[in-house]
């Protein structure tokens, strides 16, 4: 698919592209930076960020002067982009530990590593390891699953994602689902071209609410496995009518979410319980980097980026609590109780 490099980049907070619907937007050049072997790349993109978030406190005041505290916009972009500096190490690092890249990726900010600090290894053994992000106990009921399961579509030709490997291996795999196959199923739904005001619509924070709100049903949990589908979609409608965001026909919404879903629900054939587990980080971190303005997507920050707390610096923490607190209860928490048990002065 031919398509525009500053999409793919995520150069704009806006983005309307009709040539990739809004399937290729961020996660492209993300994926793309994890898996560069220069560690250099990922440095110079950290540098920028954490450049970012100072001008965003000092902006074009006196230097002398006490910074702004004021919750500007500026500052919720650099506070999610610091995120994603993270979550694109987390990435490079387990990449590495799988022997898939040349030694020397590089450590994360202040010589602290999202996948290898004190704090994450008390909670992971390895990044694919059934516990990962498991929400606190009483918060989650993926055991709630009922095992009652039709069997996997197998119309597509590779009908179920690969659970294994390096997780921005796994990243990659999600995200070339949507345009390989997915707009392939909407085209054939509504049976002519797809028109621009569409293309449009689904590039307006349509793919990344689909991943974020799978997320939140599967780490919730429900009663039946075959009613995924419906209630991702109903969420979805919900949210994109609560949000105001550009009008879908439920028919598009339905279709796409039952393409992706003919892809996930593959997974169930090797014990689906455990395979959520492993599965969850994926299209988070889907979520998170496909999304053209996450400060502006409660769905993304509730359900995908506070779950992927363990994977973020200590200060990444800290700039998200002071800028998007009320969407994230459990890092706001983390970072309070921090700051509580810190001693005076």
């Amino acid at each position: 698919m031919g398509h525009y490099p500053n999409c793919e980049r995520a150069q704009s907070r806006r983005c309307r592209c009709t040539m990739c619907w809004g399937t290729q937007h961020g996660w492209k050049d993300a994926v793309k930076l994890a898996k560069d072997p220069d560690p250099a790349v990922r440095r110079d993109f950290r540098i920028k960020v954490d450049d970012a978030w100072r001008a965003a406190f000092v902006g074009k005041r006196n230097a002398n002067q006490r910074p702004s505290q004021r919750i500007s916009y500026p500052k919720k972009i650099a506070g999610i982009d610091s995120a994603i500096a993270d979550l694109v190490e987390w990435l490079a690092q387990d990449l590495a530990a799988a022997g898939t890249v040349p030694a020397g990726t590089s450590p994360a900010i202040d010589g602290e590593s999202p996948l290898h600090s004190e704090e994450t290894q008390q909670h992971r053994t390895s990044p694919d390891d059934p516990a990962d992000d498991a929400a606190p106990s009483g918060r989650s009921s993926i055991d709630g699953i009922s095992d009652t399961r039709a069997a996997p579509d197998t119309t597509h030709p590779q009908a179920v994602l690969s659970n294994e490997g390096p997780v921005v291996t796994r990243v990659e795999e999600l995200g070339d689902v949507l345009a390989e196959h997915v707009l392939k199923d909407i085209e054939r739904a509504v049976a002519g071209p797809v028109s621009k005001e569409v293309k449009v619509a689904l590039a307006d924070h349509f793919w990344c609410d689909l991943f974020a709100q799978l997320a939140h049903v599967l780490d919730e949990g429900v009663k039946l496995f075959d009613k995924v589908p419906d209630k991702v979609t109903d969420l979805i409608i919900k949210s994109r009518r609560a949000s105001e965001r550009l009008p879908l026909e439920d028919l598009i919404i339905k279709t796409a979410v039952k393409s992706v879903w003919k892809f996930v629900q593959g997974l169930s054939l090797f014990g689906w319980v455990i395979q959520v587990r492993k599965f969850l980080p994926v299209v988070r971190v889907l979520a998170v980097f496909i999304c053209k303005a996450p400060e502006r997507h409660k769905a993304v920050v509730e359900y995908c980026l506070d779950p992927l707390r363990e994977q973020l610096t200590s200060e990444t923490k800290e700039r998200l609590a002071k800028v998007l607190r009320e969407w994230l209860p459990e890092i706001t928490a983390e970072v309070a109780r921090r700051k509580k048990d810190l001693p005076p002065g």
